[in-house]
């Protein structure tokens, strides 16, 4: 289901005004957030194969935590305007697309701390045999972004990538 939610919000941008920056900005922004995200994506297998006892529950999830914050602040400096312009330059981003991708990213900060609360979490659901909860989980997540997609795609003031940006983030925080 997962798979789902980049061609959805691509298929909702593509529908707003200028589709081409706001895909190329969507595509670049969610680009940049997973890979600022990459070190949690392992919480989830962590918390499964790691949690047994509250000890080790409280040691994980310190180190979860900490980790989440460390990379949300990466990513605070990463949309900081003389970082992001020496990012953007040096992958060679068009100055429009440049200016849609440091508001996406900005938009998503959120999102590291989101996802690692998230994957630690449903680790320990994973390891009491809860899969359904994760299912339960996605469902909402994807449900939560259809709404806020949709919802913002409706105001003037929303571009493209502040549409799939916001959607992103509301549906992992609601998650």
């Amino acid at each position: 289901m997962m798979a789902v939610e980049g061609p959805y919000l691509a298929a909702i941008i593509a529908r707003l005004d200028r589709p081409t920056e706001n895909l190329a900005a969507f595509g670049v922004t969610f680009a940049f957030a997973v890979v600022i995200e990459g070190p949690v994506i392992m919480l989830m297998a962590a918390a499964t194969a790691l949690v047994r006892n509250r000890h080790s529950y409280l040691a994980l999830r310190r180190f979860a935590y900490g980790l989440s914050a460390i990379l949300t602040g990466v990513q605070v400096v990463a949309v900081l305007p003389p970082v992001f312009g020496w990012i953007a330059d040096t992958v060679g981003l068009p100055p429009d697309v440049a200016r849609l991708t440091h508001q996406g990213l900005t938009i998503l900060l959120p999102w590291p701390v989101a996802i690692g609360y998230r994957r630690f979490r449903q680790g320990l659901l994973i390891s009491h045999n809860l899969t359904r909860r994760v299912a339960y989980g996605t469902v909402l997540r994807l449900a939560t972004m259809s709404i806020v997609a949709l919802a913002a795609s409706l105001s003037p003031a929303f571009q493209g990538v502040h549409v799939g940006a916001t959607a992103l983030a509301v549906g992992v925080i609601v998650e």
